[in-house]
């Protein structure tokens, strides 16, 4: 009886071996099959890649921005050469001699090995010529960026590098590989995607040995999508220019459209040499039209756009500034020592006095001044297509208590009311704020205008945008235009006033630890505004003098050159 049960468990042991091998095979043949037979498929072939060339990018009138140049390298097939030392011996010498370097390469059993880039053209012929002798050597080429106009608009270019780590953990799903170049920033960046490309490539099947047996398939690489950008070089270049080489900024828009047509930061770079900018001590990368700064006389225009709407004032009440303004014990002084005297809330805002605004900002208090901001895109990204855009910073009651532990103070709400404080704005919302103040419109920033395939096919074309109205009343409108028209006329501004064309605009002078930041915005001509231009010159300390002068030089250039045109 005891042999019957021993016979029944070994038996039992059997069949539950034979199970689980059965569930093990059904397993990798059945649930997994698909799996494993792709392994097998790769481990039997191997793709040699080749890079696909990127879009290309043009500005609005079809000059080229960014685009590609064949780079020549020198390449080994290992598998041809090691089989046989003497030629191996015999074609390095040779191969030595032609590029004035001694070679020392890994053994690939598969991959071709880089001996040598960015290799001469000079060269090249002298190998094609050898090419009896120089068995196993292959001279191949591939796309490298190239941007033909050097650091113009490289904030807004961008460059590109080799994917890195961090990069290809994100990337890799959508088919990102080691070695592949990526948009770094910019442009570049922000439009990766599109621009990228397919990569082709070789496929050949190994032997057990990892050697190539024979060609499988061979597919060519697709390029990328082309961009046409809404800048407009040439007064892309003059905007640079005129900035010169101080640390700061220039944006100009259409306010009717919202397109850029010129964007500028400086410290730049050139993005054909990425690595000099490294050694840079001032920041090249940072792209400042995006960065948020303190905007000083310039909110100005929000503040009384605030008053006027909410009835806490009207065009015709009279101030009075001695030169101070008294908030308890302590004096709040006005930029002009000596006072403006009796004026206007109109007047007030022509000659910038702080004594009438700092009188504005108490009345309003900083959540209804930070409602009017918000009216105008002040405290968002306005969601331009490049990274890097800050939000900046509308300070509110709340925001005070949360983040600084502190109540707000009437202080708080005379600075608000000046532009200074807690307030931070970028160059850009800067821009868009004139040009909703000219048009009576909000638009949306934007770069890119149209897509297009390699094979000409258009993927996205920009819709005209109508934009969002401001909710104000038409009068309101009109006291703000006057008084930015008279800036400029015969106010703090005079220094962009022109001959032939009427400017708008304001300025201002934004405390900072060091130097005051300078700031210069106007929109022209004042009645049928065509372009609006913030100019910002960190550490400028005045307005009316540094970042007045660049958009001066912008205004003219841009106007004697459409007199030039007509």
């Amino acid at each position: 009886m005891v042999k019957i049960d021993k016979i029944k468990v070994v038996i039992g042991i059997i069949i539950l071996v034979f199970l689980l091998l059965f569930l093990r095979l059904f397993q990798l043949q059945v649930l997994e099959g698909t799996k494993f037979q792709k392994l097998a498929e790769e481990n039997a072939a191997k793709t040699i890649p080749s890079l696909a060339p990127r879009g290309i990018i043009y500005d609005r009138y079809g000059r080229i921005l960014a685009e590609n140049r064949p780079v020549f390298f020198v390449q080994i097939m290992p598998h041809l050469l090691d089989k046989d030392l003497k030629l191996k011996e015999r074609v390095l010498s040779r191969l030595e001699n032609l590029l004035k370097q001694k070679i020392d390469y890994q053994v690939s059993a598969v991959q071709p090995v880089i001996i040598k880039e960015n290799i001469p053209l000079e060269t090249v012929v002298r190998i094609e010529e050898q090419k009896e002798e120089l068995k196993g050597v292959v001279v191949g080429s591939c796309p490298l960026r190239f941007y033909p106009f050097g650091t113009a608009a490289s904030h807004l270019l961008g460059y590109v590098g080799e994917i890195e780590a961090d990069e290809l953990k994100r990337l890799k799903e959508k088919g990102y590989q080691l070695g592949d170049i990526v948009g770094k920033d910019g442009i570049e960046k922000y439009y990766e995607e599109e621009l990228k490309g397919s990569n082709g490539g070789q496929k050949v099947e190994v032997d057990v040995y990892g050697k190539p047996v024979r060609l499988l398939e061979s597919f060519d690489p697709i390029a990328g999508s082309d961009l046409k950008l809404t800048i407009d070089l040439d007064l892309q270049i003059a905007a640079e220019k005129a900035l010169g080489n101080r640390e700061g900024a220039v944006v100009i828009l259409d306010p009717k459209t919202g397109e850029i047509l010129a964007l500028v930061s400086h410290p730049n770079y050139d993005p054909n040499r990425v690595w000099e900018a490294l050694k840079h001590g001032r920041h090249p990368f940072m792209n400042r039209a995006l960065a948020t700064y303190p905007p000083g006389s310039i909110f100005k225009v929000v503040t009384l756009t605030a008053a006027l709407e909410e009835k806490l004032t009207h065009p015709g009440e009279v101030f009075y500034c001695p030169g101070y303004y008294l908030i308890g014990q302590r004096k709040a002084r006005c930029w002009k020592e000596s006072g403006h005297g009796h004026l206007t809330v109109e007047e007030g805002l022509v000659q910038s006095c702080d004594v009438v605004f700092y009188e504005l900002g108490r009345r309003l208090g900083p959540e209804r001044l930070a409602r009017y901001a918000r009216f105008y895109g002040l405290g968002e990204r306005l969601g331009i297509d490049l990274p890097q855009e800050k939000r900046g910073l509308v300070p509110t009651e709340e925001w005070k208590r949360q983040v600084l532990r502190e109540p707000w103070y009437e202080g708080d709400s005379i600075n608000y009311g000046i532009g200074q404080g807690f307030l931070q704005v970028t160059p850009l919302q800067m821009a868009a704020v004139y040009g909703a103040v000219a048009t009576g419109k909000r638009v949306k920033p934007f770069l890119v205008s149209e897509i297009r395939k390699h094979n000409g096919q258009v993927i996205y074309q920009v819709s005209s945008s109508k934009g969002e109205p401001l909710p104000f009343a038409k009068e309101t409108l009109e006291v703000l235009r006057k008084a930015l028209k008279a800036v400029v006329d015969r106010g703090t501004g005079i220094a962009a006033r022109m001959t032939e064309v009427s400017v708008s605009g304001k300025t201002g002078t934004a405390q900072n630890p060091g130097l005051p930041h300078a700031w210069f915005l106007c929109y022209a001509p004042s009645e049928a505004p065509e372009i609006a231009i913030a100019s910002f010159v960190a550490h400028g300390e005045h307005g009316d003098r540094a970042a007045a002068y660049v958009a001066r030089d912008i205004l003219k250039f841009y106007f004697d050159r459409k007199k030039e045109i007509w």
